[in-house]
């Protein structure tokens, strides 16, 4: 189908692609909601954790029992820390168990050694670097969300207009003119796979993306058409 911008006729313009914005918003509040399970953990899952963990570990600390006492299931069927833990009302923290399990496994001379075992249960869950962590995660999703919203800002603040002979860029208020005259050629060899084109006018280059731009492909028809376009077609 022929697309043309006679004058007085309405001009040929893009907008937004609906599909792209909402693929980016998407993605932007993905980081979003990321962000915030980070800051929640670091400021207040992690050092409650931690405080309901404590008094339980320390208590235990102080039983005579290995590693390997600690994850013996013989006797029960059941892990003794786990039971312990839970006799409590708090839920045994992995860091505990597979740590006492992994030398078991390993032959650990640690696993034999019930200092080693009131070590571990001395620690806390989560360390301060694991809380720091945290903080500098939510920092980076934040960080790439506003970079994404951003980007999503600067595509919505720029459009191409087809006014008669003249194709318009508008970029964040700003305006560029070219002369459809002045095309010296149109370089659209991603145009079938990716809907990109660049078009090399005497002024500039003036990138064509369908993903971007909905109404990109009316004006690319519209420049096809022009003679020159050839010399930059592959």
């Amino acid at each position: 189908m022929t697309s043309t911008s006679a004058p007085g006729s309405t001009p040929l313009s893009t907008t937004l692609n609906r599909e792209y914005a909402l693929r980016l918003l998407g993605v932007a509040v993905l980081f979003i909601g990321l962000s915030g399970w980070f800051l929640y953990d670091g400021a207040r899952g992690y050092p409650a954790e931690n405080a309901a963990v404590a008094p339980i570990a320390a208590e235990l600390a102080q039983q005579p029992k290995t590693p390997r006492d600690w994850v013996n299931t013989a006797k029960t069927g059941t892990v003794p820390l786990i039971d312990a833990f839970q006799a409590r009302g708090v839920k045994a923290p992995g860091k505990f168990v597979d740590g006492f399990t992994s030398w078991v496994r390993a032959d650990d001379p640690k696993a034999d050694d019930p200092k080693a075992a009131a070590a571990l249960l001395a620690q806390p869950v989560h360390s301060e670097d694991d809380i720091r962590t945290q903080f500098i995660s939510a920092g980076i999703g934040l960080l790439a969300a506003a970079g994404l919203l951003a980007l999503l800002a600067l595509r919505w603040a720029t459009t191409l207009r087809l006014e008669g002979e003249t194709l318009v860029q508008r970029v964040a208020g700003r305006e560029r003119r070219f002369a459809l005259a002045d095309l010296h050629a149109l370089d659209d060899r991603e145009w079938a796979k990716r809907g990109i084109a660049r078009a090399r006018f005497a002024a500039g280059t003036v990138t064509l993306d369908a993903w971007h731009h909905a109404g990109i492909r009316e004006i690319h028809a519209r420049l096809v058409e022009l003679p020159t376009a050839a010399g930059g077609q592959q």
